[in-house]
């Protein structure tokens, strides 16, 4: 019902009332039945899990609630779109009407437009410690890690694998937030965006439907598709009256794209998002979670080369998502599991396939502390473009 209620207001708004309701057209949407259930039990069963870590009862009020949107990379076809706990309960969409701050799942903007603008890679290396950064007619911004501790110098795969703060509040620096939010509005992201040095933390507030989107442009190697809901419009004697046609836009560096795209297969793999590995997703897959300083939101986006989710957790009216033994509960901790379970039934009787490598890209083997080469067991593998080196330090 979340899906046909976003369907029918794209339609009257195209068509009027008159002709939606009384015009006897045939609409061909989007949405795959299989997913949209699919998602809808994944949602359910990861609520359920949230309201017994928080030790909710059933009748408890109000109840944490969360979306879900699934959209096709390769053409932008929206597969499943869920907006809440229960469509009878709430008719809200949160999927597309909930606007929240995405907390560290808006890095991946950040760190493309630092590789792309400064010729970084994954392999170069920065300081984790304290910083302030003055911030002109304001206070000076002193961003904190999440775990108010610090380890000194990484690569910065490992830095966005592991969702340092005090490195991406660096690489902000050394971009400017305005770089930052271009390259998110290139992706897909259409909300308003501030141009200020905290956006790189995800302050701004965004979309489920949004994230899915702009997500998908990295699954798809830097090509951008619009999300749509209709693929096809016929009147009542079967004439064809609108069809969505599928026009890409590269919008993105491939070669960039793809080294964001491995840092994100190593949040999963080995960082904040393992959860999911756990959960028994096997194939290769990549994403960020999203955790706000106050508890208030809880976020996973995420992506097969086919398929690409989003997944939001949190309460209505901005209250934290909170468990006794914890200060609070994170993306990794709730939106990961519902991210895997939906993945897991919607990609069952698809083969595994891996994401396109493009040709400029190289691989190396590099230190994680000092970006130098290395034969190592804890040596780590980075992609470069053919003009890169490792031991890189700016």
């Amino acid at each position: 019902s979340y899906f046909l209620d976003a369907l029918i207001s794209q339609l009257i708004e195209r068509y009027g009332n008159d002709v939606v309701f009384h015009g006897g057209i045939k609409v061909t949407a989007t949405v795959d039945s299989n997913l949209q259930y699919a998602g809808d039990q994944a949602l359910k069963n990861g609520l359920t899990r949230l309201d017994a870590l928080m030790g909710l009862e059933p009748d408890a009020e109000p109840r944490p609630q969360a979306a879900l949107v699934a959209v096709d990379p390769a053409s932008g076809a929206v597969k499943a779109m869920i907006g809440g706990r229960d469509y009878y309960n709430s008719e809200y969409n949160r999927a597309i009407n909930s606007r929240r701050q995405p907390g560290s799942a808006f890095k991946p903007f950040l760190y493309y437009t630092a590789l792309y603008k400064l010729n970084y890679s994954g392999a170069t290396t920065m300081v984790d410690s304290p910083i302030a950064i003055p911030v002109k007619g304001s206070s000076t911004w002193e961003p904190r890690n999440f775990e108010n501790s610090y380890r000194g110098r990484m690569v910065l795969k490992q830095a966005l694998t592991d969702s340092v703060n005090t490195i991406a509040a660096r690489l902000v620096e050394q971009t400017g937030p305005k770089a930052v939010t271009d390259t998110a509005r290139l992706c897909g992201i259409t909300s308003k965006l501030e141009d200020v040095y905290s956006v790189a933390l995800g302050t701004s507030v965004v979309t489920p439907f949004e994230m899915a989107s702009a997500f998908s442009t990295f699954a798809s190697g830097g090509v951008r598709h619009e999300p749509f809901m209709i693929w096809r419009v016929e009147d009542p004697f079967g004439r064809v009256i609108y069809e969505h046609l599928v026009r890409g836009r590269k919008v993105l560096d491939p070669e960039t794209t793809y080294q964001v795209v491995d840092m994100l297969k190593s949040v999963i793999d080995t960082g904040s998002g393992r959860n999911i590995r756990a959960m028994g997703f096997t194939r290769p897959a990549a994403g960020k979670t999203g955790t706000t300083d106050s508890y208030n939101d809880a976020w996973f986006a995420g992506f097969t080369p086919s398929l690409c989710t989003a997944i939001w957790t949190g309460f209505d009216r901005e209250r934290k998502l909170k468990v006794s033994s914890q200060p609070g509960i994170t993306g990794g901790k709730i939106a990961t599991t519902i991210w895997a379970e939906f993945m897991n039934e919607a990609m069952k009787n698809e083969p595994p396939r891996d994401f396109t490598i493009p040709d400029g890209i190289r691989f190396e083997q590099a230190d994680p502390v000092s970006g130098c080469k290395a034969f190592s067991s804890r040596a780590i593998t980075i992609p470069l473009k053919k003009s890169q080196t490792l031991c890189q330090t700016p």
